[in-house]
């Protein structure tokens, strides 16, 4: 099973080795998929977790939360007006992941959260407006 999340690192727990810690002791395989963290202050981190057993991912980010590390699943950080949507594709034409797909049948667009990767290509191909990416701060 993988996963990706935002993770939301404070001044204190950037230079910590927390993805060492997530592979050694939860046996996490972490993914970098994205970071916007300076050495001594505090950033972000797009990461895809693949983890054998739910519970160890479960037990995982409850250490993160214990550490001040927060996270947020990265579905919840791709928001899309639908009602606003023209279906036009440009935004599919960019998604490099496959997470925004234009359907041939109904040419209707279909968005899989999962699949982002907080690249930003749908935000900045949109004619309409309809795509927003909070890869910033973490709640």
């Amino acid at each position: 099973m993988t996963s990706k999340y935002v993770l939301g690192y404070s001044a204190e727990t950037v230079s910590e080795p927390i993805l060492w810690r997530l592979v050694k002791d939860f046996d996490i395989r972490v993914n970098i998929l994205r970071a916007e963290i300076s050495p001594g202050q505090e950033g972000n981190l797009l990461v895809e977790f693949g983890v054998e057993e739910e519970e160890k991912l479960s037990r995982a980010l409850s250490w993160l939360e214990s550490i001040g590390v927060s996270w947020v699943s990265v579905s919840k950080r791709l928001f899309w007006d639908e009602d606003r949507c023209i279906d036009c594709g440009s935004c599919s034409g960019v998604c490099f992941s496959g997470a925004i797909l234009l359907d041939r049948k109904d040419w209707k667009l279909q968005v899989n959260r999962d699949l982002c990767v907080a690249c930003g290509n749908c935000v900045k191909a949109c004619p309409m407006g309809c795509f927003t990416l909070d890869f910033g701060e973490v709640s």
